[in-house]
């Protein structure tokens, strides 16, 4: 690999640390595949049908809106970005196709958590405190669940500054033909930038597109929440 031994070792155990890898023989230093990376790839597989069939609503999303588009994946408590389509605002999201956020502070984490029961957002988060980036960040999980209460009854998540100071937008889940959450979308917008028109029509385009992209996965239910 041109790297020396050392160093080949120490990403072997930063590797077994995170279950990408196990120990198989500890005498020869040996390695098997571990099971997260075991459940990443059935994640993959599995995804791909997400992949194909959200596509061209994404794409239709980021035309109408102008803005940059996100879908993720869940995996434990944090949120995983698997594509991105980028707008024509000047100032772009910094997030990356492969990286990750706590669900807590992300508009695609939240429109997870309020698809999914509050028990089960308990054993995923915890009680907090959690982690905060700016001053609007929700660090409780009473502060948590009284959102996730508005967000069902709004029928969509806004994620109002909570992750990035300027940063507003407005994201709502994937259900596939279990009728299970398995992924978010989002409109990602400059706070700046979104007025009472933006509001209306932003809101009304996120929840469309998700149950577009949802039915198109066999979803069977007439709304998100």
């Amino acid at each position: 690999m041109g790297i020396p031994k050392s160093s080949a070792l120490d990403i072997m155990y930063t590797f077994v640390k995170k279950g990408f890898l196990e120990i198989d023989n500890p005498d020869l230093k040996t390695y098997k595949l571990g099971a997260k990376l075991y459940s990443i790839g059935v994640a993959a597989i599995n995804n791909n049908d997400l992949q194909t069939i959200s596509q061209r609503h994404l794409s239709k999303l980021s035309e109408r809106t102008g803005k940059t588009i996100f879908m993720a994946v869940p995996r434990e408590n944090r949120i995983i970005y698997i594509t991105k389509i980028e707008g024509n605002s000047p100032v772009q999201s910094s997030a990356t196709v492969g990286a990750d956020n706590p669900m807590h502070l992300t508009g695609v984490g939240k429109a997870y958590l309020a698809a999914i029961t509050d028990q089960e957002v308990l054993e995923l988060c915890g009680r907090g405190p959690y982690e905060r980036r700016t001053p609007q960040t929700l660090t409780t999980y009473e502060e948590l669940i009284g959102d996730l209460q508005k967000i069902r009854k709004r029928g969509y998540s806004v994620d109002d500054r909570e992750g990035v100071e300027y940063i507003y937008c407005f994201a709502a889940p994937i259900y596939n033909h279990e009728d299970k959450p398995i992924a978010s979308i989002s409109i990602v917008s400059i706070v700046d930038e979104i007025g009472d028109k933006e509001r209306e029509c932003y809101a009304k385009w996120i929840v469309e597109t998700a149950m577009n992209i949802s039915s198109g996965l066999g979803y069977t239910k007439d709304t998100l929440f």
